[in-house]
C-alpha cells in the first residue's frame, strides 16, 4: 500500500479498511513525521509509527526500514487496545531518532532560510543522514553496550550539547527490548505458512527521497519496490502494490505545486477537506488533481488498483478541473519525469470539468461520480477498487 502523490492520502483508513484480509501489516519505511488516522464513530486515531492495522487486532511489525522514535512509540503504546502492545515487533535494524537528531533537524531548517523545506522538525532526516554516517544507534544496539562518544563528538561541532543521550537510552531500552525482534524472520514465516502480510508505506511517491521532488522531499524511499528491501526480504516477497490518492491533491510544506489553488476557492477546500497535517497540525496547501503526476506514480509503483479518497469534499464544490498536460517554456509536456527539473516554472494545462455537487453517496456511486471514476479508470489504466466518502471506516465502499 502506497500513496501516489504527496503524502496524506487518506493511507491510514485504507491499511484499517483493508486490514481484516491479512495476518499482519508491517510498516516499511519513514517515521513519526507520518501520521496515519483511523476514525471509528466519530473519534480519531492517529498513529505515527505503529501500523494503522493496531484496531483491527492484527500481528504489528515495524520493519528495519522504518526510523523509531522511542519517545513517539511510548505515547502510541498507551495508546493501544489492551492486549495490542504485545503483538508489537521492531526490528533491531530499525535506527533511533535521539533528541539530539531534533535538535539539528531544527538547526538546519534555520540554515536553509527561505530555501526551508518544511520538514515537520521531527529529527527523521538527521537519522537518516546519521546512518548514512555509520553515527546512528539502531534498537539492537540498546540491548548491547553502545560507544556514543563518536555521535557526542559529531554534535558538538555543530554547537549542540549532546549531554543526556546516556539517559535517553537507557529509557529507550526498558521501553524497547520487549519488542525488539527479526521482523523479516517473522514476515517469511507468516507468508511461507499460507498467511497474508499487507506492507504500509509512508508519505507519498512523489516525496520519495530519489524519485520525488528534490530537494522537496522526505528522508527515505516511499515507492512500493522499497517495500522488501525496507524489511530485508526477496524480491520474491515483493507482493502486488495497491495505491491511494485523492480526488485532488494536497502538499505540506515547500516545493513546486503546479496545480495549486490559492485565495478563497483554495481556503474552501482546505476547510472542507480539514487539510491540517496529522502530525504537525500545518495546513495543507491544495490544488486539482494531477493526472501527470499520477502516471508517473503508476509507472514507478507499478499501480494497477488504486483507493480513491475525499470523493465528498468534491461533492461540496460547484466544479473542479484535471491537470492533463505541464505548460513549461511555451511547451507543453505529459512526461513527468523529464519536468522535474523545472517543476517550479510549469502551468498546469486542464483538460475536462467535472461537477457532481450534491450527490449523495448511499451504498453506491452515484452517475456524476461514476463518470468521473470512469474517466480516471480510462486515463490512468487502473481499477478503482475502493472509493472513500468520509473519514470513518464504514464510509467506504468497493468497486
Amino acid at each position: 500500500m502506497v500513496g501516489l502523490q504527496w503524502g496524506d492520502e487518506g493511507k491510514g483508513k485504507v491499511v484499517d479498511y483493508l486490514a481484516d484480509g491479512f495476518d499482519a501489516v508491517v510498516r516499511f519505511n519513514g517515521g513519526s513525521n507520518a501520521g496515519h488516522t483511523v476514525v471509528i464513530d466519530g473519534q480519531r486515531h492517529t498513529f505515527h509509527l505503529i501500523p494503522s492495522g493496531a484496531l483491527k487486532g492484527k500481528e504489528l511489525l515495524v520493519g528495519a526500514g522504518v526510523a523509531v522514535d522511542p519517545a513517539v512509540m511510548g505515547e502510541e503504546l498507551s495508546l493501544l487496545p489492551e492486549g495490542a502492545r504485545g503483538k508489537l515487533t521492531v526490528d533491531g535494524r530499525c535506527l533511533l531518532v535521539s533528541p539530539m537528531d531534533k535538535e539539528l533537524d531544527s538547526a538546519l531548517e534555520e540554515m536553509r532560510g527561505p530555501s526551508a523545506i518544511g520538514t515537520t522538525r521531527r529529527g527523521i532526516g538527521p537519522a537518516y543522514a546519521m546512518r548514512a554516517l555509520r553515527l546512528s544507534p539502531r534498537a539492537s544496539d540498546l540491548l548491547a553496550s553502545f560507544d556514543f562518544s563518536p555521535i557526542e563528538s559529531f554534535y558538538r561541532r555543530f554547537g549542540l550539547d549532546p549531554g543526556g543521550l546516556d539517559k535517553w537510552a537507557e529509557a529507550s531500552r526498558q521501553l524497547l527490548a520487549p519488542m525488539i525482534g527479526d521482523v523479516a524472520a517473522r514476515v517469511v514465516d507468516i507468508c511461507d505458512s499460507g498467511g497474508s502480510v499487507l506492507y504500509e508505506s509512508s508519505q507519498g511517491t512523489l516525496l520519495d527521497l530519489v524519485h520525488g521532488s528534490y530537494p522537496y522531499v522526505t528522508s527515505t524511499h516511499t515507492v512500493s519496490s522499497y517495500a522488501p528491501a525496507g524489511i530485508g526480504l526477496s524480491p520474491s516477497y515483493s507482493g502486488a502494490p495497491l495505491g491511494v490518492m485523492k480526488c485532488y491533491l494536497t502538499r505540506v510544506g515547500g516545493g513546486p505545486f503546479p496545480t495549486e489553488v490559492a485565495g478563497e476557492l483554495g481556503e474552501s477546500l482546505r476547510s472542507l477537506g480539514k487539510e491540517y497535517g496529522a502530525t504537525t497540525g500545518r495546513p495543507r496547501r491544495v490544488g486539482w488533481l494531477d493526472l501527470v503526476s499520477l502516471k508517473y506514480s503508476m509507472s514507478i509503483n507499478g499501480v494497477r488498483e488504486v483507493a480513491l479518497s475525499k470523493l465528498d469534499v468534491l461533492s461540496k464544490v460547484k466544479e473542479f478541473k484535471v491537470c492533463v498536460a505541464y505548460k513549461i517554456g511555451g511547451s507543453e509536456t505529459t512526461d513527468f519525469g523529464r519536468a522535474l527539473p523545472r517543476l517550479g516554472e510549469a502551468d498546469a494545462v486542464y483538460g475536462p470539468t467535472f461537477a457532481f455537487r450534491g450527490a449523495e453517496i448511499a451504498g453506491r456511486i452515484p452517475e456524476p461520480m461514476r463518470e468521473f471514476i470512469d474517466y480516471l479508470e480510462s486515463e490512468l489504466k487502473v481499477r478503482v477498487r475502493l472509493a472513500s466518502y468520509g473519514e470513518d471506516r464504514t464510509q467506504t465502499i468497493e468497486l
